[in-house]
């Protein structure tokens, strides 16, 4: 079939759904005249298809996959096992993703899937954004600078300075993730007093905490928690100058709107992973070395603790005026500012509040995989290499050690078949922090395959050139 569709399996929550959308605006482009159809559940997709790009929609138990029908590319985006059992059962000429084979075993196809999945709890130092790994096995790298995003509309200078219409988006998917009544109450009161024009946003789940914040300030009508559905609170978001919010699936929402927006990044969230995807956003979150964690191992928080209501301010105010806050008035705080590489992949630079060794050591491990897979520059992890060794000597000379241990104990492994990669699921922490994201790679890799991919060998053979 000449126009065969292709087929996009994405039956995740809001927030995945919409860090979709530049894969599907990039299979547009790549495709042009052929179909793209989509399987997700309509309560997500449906109030937005607005803002979709052109796609198809199915919910899941519509989903077109029967006999007779073939996909030219089929890519699963979802962890959800009825959406691999599709996967397998869709005739295509090129799957990626997960998948369940003939035997009902879930496999993966993909590097940059594969990679994905190696990063369960073990993503501290990654800088491959969720949106970019969506479509870096589908759509080649050359052409992922060539994807127009919706830019944050510029701030009326009229409400600039007062009356600006903010939303304060109060939930997330976990009580980790967003801040507390007291914070969000502090919050409202600072940009009220500027003369600005806070309301407190959320859904259902987010009622109660609406109305605690409400009758802190003592000022109900301030309050929309639950007040729309998702269809209505889309067209509300994008009528805002600013919304400030944790990682939601709103969020994304008002990215993709051309909403500017500032996320308070705090729990087990990564900025790099799931910040706000296009350019031109901001992100404050803690200055700690844990931030980026899949699960808090530091309770009470202290992510949230370093970001005060106080700072958070600040900052908003800044963005509403055009600059932002010196470094000084937001400390123990990192501020950074949405943008694209120069391959046109996700890309944070910080205001103020780095962690200069981590960045280069994060920067080291994402030029590494992008020559593994075959899509940088030869000797790009090398030259990424000698900036960790100049920003950190210590943290370079660390990473060395944990790096040739590991390949000396992977190297024997597997050439006894990986035995020790497939049976020990806790193999990949045996190596040193710095290390971890080559060990969980090697670990996915292996399991991943029947025999031992001669993948592992290569990226065994590329760490110990690139560590000169």
């Amino acid at each position: 079939m000449s126009n065969a569709p292709v087929l996009v399996l994405q039956m995740q929550r809001m927030g995945d759904l919409v860090l979709s959308y530049p894969l599907l605006a990039r299979l547009g482009g790549l495709f042009p005249g052929r179909p793209v159809w989509v399987v997700g559940e309509e309560r997500f997709f449906k109030p937005l298809m607005e803002l979709s790009p052109t796609a198809t929609y199915f919910d899941y138990a519509g989903a077109p996959v029967a006999p007779g029908i073939r996909f030219h590319m089929v890519l699963n985006l979802s962890h959800r096992p009825e959406a691999a059992a599709l996967a397998g059962k869709a005739e295509s000429d090129e799957l990626l993703g997960p998948y369940l084979d003939a035997s009902g075993a879930l496999r993966i196809r993909g590097d940059y899937q594969l990679y994905r999945a190696s990063l369960t709890h073990n993503n501290r130092l990654n800088r491959f954004h969720w949106a970019d790994l969506n479509a870096l096995d589908a759509v080649p790298l050359g052409r992922m600078q060539h994807t127009v995003w919706p830019k944050p509309r510029s701030i009326d200078p009229a409400r600039a300075g007062r009356g600006a219409r903010i939303g304060l988006f109060l939930g997330a998917s976990e009580p980790a993730k967003h801040p507390d009544a007291a914070f969000w109450a502090t919050l409202t009161r600072a940009l009220l007093a500027e003369g600005h024009k806070p309301v407190l946003l959320g859904g259902e789940a987010e009622m109660p905490l609406g109305r605690e914040v409400a009758s802190t300030l003592g000022i109900h009508p301030l309050n929309l928690c639950g007040r729309f559905n998702v269809g209505e609170l889309a067209r509300f978001l994008a009528g805002l100058d600013l919304l400030i919010t944790p990682d939601t699936g709103p969020m994304h929402v008002a990215v993709w709107s051309g909403t500017p927006v500032l996320n308070l990044s705090l729990g087990p969230v990564h900025a790099w992973e799931t910040g706000p995807f296009a350019p031109g956003h901001h992100v404050l979150r803690a200055g700690l070395d844990c931030v980026g964690c899949w699960h808090c191992t530091r309770p009470p928080l202290d992510c949230r603790e370093a970001l005060g209501p106080g700072k958070a301010a600040r900052v908003a105010l800044g963005i509403l005026a055009g600059r932002a806050p010196a470094a000084d008035r937001a400390a123990g705080c990192e501020l950074l500012r949405s943008d694209r590489d120069h391959l046109g992949r996700y890309a944070l630079h910080s205001l103020f509040g780095a962690d200069v060794a981590r960045d280069a050591l994060s920067a080291f491990w994402q030029l590494f995989f992008t020559e593994l897979f075959g899509s940088g520059n030869e000797k790009a992890a090398t030259a990424a290499f000698r900036a960790v060794a100049e920003a950190s000597p210590a943290t370079a000379e660390d990473l060395k050690t944990a790096c040739r241990l590991l390949v000396a104990g992977t190297a024997g492994a597997l050439k006894t078949g990986g035995r020790t990669l497939k049976e020990n699921a806790g193999w990949w922490r045996e190596s040193a922090p710095d290390a971890r994201p080559l060990s969980g790679y090697l670990q996915m890799l292996v399991q991943n395959a029947d025999g031992v991919p001669a993948q592992a060998f290569r990226a065994l053979e590329l760490i110990m050139a690139a560590l000169v």
